[in-house]
């Protein structure tokens, strides 16, 4: 059977709409077949309300917009008894008004649909890295510095325990920064326990005046894995280099007959330090 290309808009996880921002597409290739469920969304503990978008992949040159899964039930529950059924506040997408993100509590999402039932299942992981203060180095155009300007370095202290992962989101002038060059994710490897003073990779210098935010975020090892099978495929010769599915998604099918799901539920505690470059 030959296979042809389905495009799917997947919204890169943003931290100020699903999880907290504007949405910004970025076209990721997934092989024909049947049309897949799309989850997408974000926990945190900050105090503001979290979203999950529920839709289904569309063909390669059929319309931009994209097939909102309506009318689904959804149910978040974590382990200390708190239980909330999401609100659907638009076309497929569902509100997280009640429940927040703590420490080591683990979090249910259950989805039944049209196309199927499903479950995702996380631990929320410490923040290991609370970031302290931001630097930045100007840099003059060079071989290993494609444009002059200012280039940020974070600095926290990294908690000791081994198996610790982490995201840098970057924000200029506020707005975030979802190039794929700007996604900065890292394990404690090698640094575990110590004094952090890191590098951040931009697809841009920063200038003068800039106000810089850089948030850390928690990532369990299924999500840090998610963002590093993503960026890879971004990164090896664009978006029809592989197919989606060979990104990971920590949703499962829970009956055999269930359309198949991609995407991903994910649970973060985030840290967050600012600075305007002069």
């Amino acid at each position: 059977m030959i296979m042809k290309i389905l495009k799917l808009i997947l919204i890169l996880l943003a931290p100020v709409l699903l999880f907290s921002a504007c949405e910004d597409p970025i076209d990721i290739d997934v092989k024909e077949g049947k049309p897949a469920l799309v989850v997408e969304g974000w926990l945190t503990d900050r105090p503001e309300n979290h979203y999950v978008k529920l839709y289904i992949t569309k063909p390669l040159g059929g319309s931009n917009d994209f097939e909102p899964v309506r009318n689904a039930t959804l149910t978040l529950s974590d382990d200390a008894g708190h239980t909330e059924q999401l609100k659907e506040v638009s076309a497929g997408k569902y509100e997280i008004s009640a429940i927040r993100g703590v420490e080591a509590r683990t979090y249910t999402l259950r989805i039944q649909t049209a196309e199927g039932s499903y479950e995702a299942v996380s631990k929320m992981p410490r923040l290991s890295m609370a970031p302290d203060s931001l630097t930045f180095k100007y840099e003059e155009k060079s071989i290993i510095y494609e444009q002059e300007g200012y280039y940020p370095y974070i600095h926290g202290q990294e908690l000791p325990g081994e198996d610790d992962f982490i995201q840098v989101k970057l924000f200029k002038n506020n707005r975030y920064l979802n190039s794929v060059d700007d996604i900065n994710i890292f394990p404690d490897k090698f640094v575990d326990g110590n004094y952090i003073d890191m590098g951040l990779e931009i697809d841009s210098a920063f200038a003068a005046g800039d106000t810089i935010r850089a948030e850390v975020w928690s990532l369990t090892e299924n999500a840090y894995y998610f963002w590093a099978d993503l960026q890879t495929q971004l990164r090896n010769g664009g978006i029809f280099a592989s197919p989606l599915t060979n990104t990971r998604t920590n949703v499962k099918k829970l009956t055999e007959n269930s359309k198949d799901v991609i995407g991903y539920f994910g649970i973060s505690l985030v840290g967050t330090v600012e600075k305007k470059i002069e």
